[in-house]
């Protein structure tokens, strides 16, 4: 199957490409929901997101997050949606992991909504503890050892001015944090 991603990074599509480096491509794609809209996906072929290694894929959504500044900042745009389509079942069209980063605006007509299902109790415990086992075998604690999940790795903020300024953002209200997307 024929890959459009790879045909970027071999410099066979003429798509726009915004950024790049030894692992990365980010570019403006031709087919969009919305202008603005930039697909960031590795050099390397993996088809979905299971297959990314984990440097790669941090690198993927830290890349992520700083388009959707640029975005904000350049577009003007009042949010984003970060989307893996990650399967056929999901929505993917092309074979290689990609996140999308969408521009959203009032009335753009996009819908990303949908109804959550109510599952019966004895549905949830079932998938509880399914999930739960095979979560404990793949994720490791901080200690190293696989197994129970104590806690998620913290993360360390070093720049003293960034610190202080999130520390004052988490004081005010969410939806004027949010307005004003300092990242």
């Amino acid at each position: 199957m024929k890959c459009e991603y790879c045909d970027i990074v071999d410099r066979k599509s003429r798509l726009q490409i915004l950024y790049e480096d030894n692992d990365l491509i980010v570019a403006v794609k031709d087919t969009v929901l919305t202008p603005g809209q930039v697909t960031i996906f590795p050099r390397q072929h993996f088809t979905i997101m299971e297959m990314v290694p984990e440097n790669i894929l941090e690198k993927c959504f830290i890349l992520a997050n700083k388009v959707g500044a640029a975005i904000f900042d350049s577009l003007e745009c009042q949010g984003t949606n970060i989307i893996v389509q990650n399967g056929l079942s999901a929505g993917q069209k092309v074979p290689h992991f990609a996140l999308e980063v969408i521009p959203r605006r009032d009335g753009d007509n996009l819908n990303f909504q949908w109804q959550p299902k109510e599952l019966a109790e004895d549905e949830v415990e079932l998938v509880y503890q399914m999930l739960k086992e095979e979560v404990g075998k793949i994720v490791k604690s901080k200690d190293g050892k696989k197994g129970k999940v104590k806690e998620v790795e913290e993360v360390v903020v070093k720049d003293e001015k960034t610190l202080m300024k999130m520390q004052k953002e988490d004081e005010k209200n969410y939806l004027l944090k949010s307005l004003r997307r300092i990242p």
